[in-house]
C-alpha cells in the first residue's frame, strides 16, 4: 500500500440498519483495500430520497479530513443512463450516482471539484452497482490511487444538482424537521400550517407549540419542545415549506 493511503471509507445508504446490502459493499471495500476503517453515516434514509440523502451524506462527513472517502448509494435509477461518478471536493472523495446526491456537498465546496465518470466492469450486477461499482471503486481510493486512475475527467459543473422548491429535507429521531432553508429564522408555512414562533432554543420555545430556529447544521428547523414537530405538523421528508409574512 502507498504511504500516503487513506483508511476511512463511509458509508451512506436507503439500504436499511442491519441489510445485508451493506455488508456486500463493505466486503467489496475491504477486498480493494483491507485495512480500511468503515464508518457507518446513515443507512435509514428513507427509500429513493435522494434531497434527504444530500443533506444526510454532506452534514454527516463535513468533518472527515483530507483523503478520507465516502461511499453514498440512494440510487431509484441504478441500471439506467445516469452516470457512476467519483469526484475530490475539498481534499476529501466521493463515489456514487450522479443523480443529485452531491448536490449539498458540492454547495457547500471551498475550491473547484474534480470529478471523473466510473466504468461499468464487465458482470457488474444492473441492479446492484454499489456493491460491484461504487464500492470497488472507494476501496481503490482508500488504497492511494488517484481519480484519474478511476475513470474518465467529467466537468464538474456539469453534475446533476437537486432543485425546487423550498421543502423538509431530513426528520431526526426527535421528530425535528430539518429544512433546506438557510437562517435567518423566521416564520414559515410547513405544509399548510403556519409556524409563527421563532426561538433561539428550546428552552426558550414555548412549550407544546412548534417553532423554528436555526439548527446546529446551519439549516433552518422545526421543532417542538419535549414534543415531535412531525407528529405535530403532519410532516415528512419532501413537505413543502414556504415563507410567511406576518402583520
Amino acid at each position: 500500500m502507498e504511504g500516503d493511503a487513506v483508511l476511512v471509507v463511509t458509508l451512506t445508504s436507503d439500504f436499511g440498519e442491519g441489510s445485508p446490502y451493506v455488508a456486500a459493499m463493505k466486503g467489496a471495500v475491504l477486498r480493494a483495500c483491507p485495512d480500511a476503517r468503515l464508518v457507518d453515516v446513515s443507512h435509514a434514509i428513507e427509500p429513493f430520497a435522494v434531497d434527504s440523502a444530500a443533506f444526510v451524506l454532506w452534514a454527516g462527513t463535513r468533518h472527515f479530513g483530507v483523503r478520507s472517502v465516502h461511499l453514498a448509494v440512494v440510487d431509484p435509477g441504478v441500471g439506467s443512463g445516469r452516470r457512476r461518478i467519483a469526484l475530490a471536493v475539498d481534499g476529501r472523495f466521493y463515489v456514487g450516482p450522479d443523480n443529485g446526491i452531491f448536490s449539498v456537498v458540492l454547495e457547500h465546496a471551498s475550491s473547484p471539484p474534480e470529478a471523473v465518470e466510473l466504468a461499468r466492469p464487465a458482470g457488474a450486477s444492473s441492479t446492484f452497482e454499489g456493491r460491484d461499482v461504487f464500492a470497488p471503486a472507494a476501496g481503490r481510493l482508500a488504497a492511494g490511487a488517484t481519480l484519474n486512475e478511476l475513470g474518465q475527467a467529467l466537468d464538474a459543473s456539469e453534475l446533476q444538482r437537486l432543485a425546487g422548491e423550498p421543502r423538509v429535507v431530513w426528520i431526526d429521531r426527535f421528530g425535528n424537521l430539518v429544512l433546506s432553508l438557510q437562517p435567518p429564522a423566521r416564520p414559515l408555512l410547513i405544509g399548510d400550517v403556519a409556524v409563527n414562533d421563532v426561538a433561539r432554543t428550546f428552552a426558550e420555545a414555548p412549550n407544546g407549540r412548534p417553532f423554528v430556529y436555526e439548527g446546529s447544521m446551519g439549516r433552518l428547523e422545526v421543532g417542538v419542545a419535549y414534543g415531535r414537530a412531525d407528529v405535530a405538523l403532519k410532516a415528512a421528508a419532501g413537505t413543502l415549506v414556504s415563507e410567511l409574512t406576518v402583520p
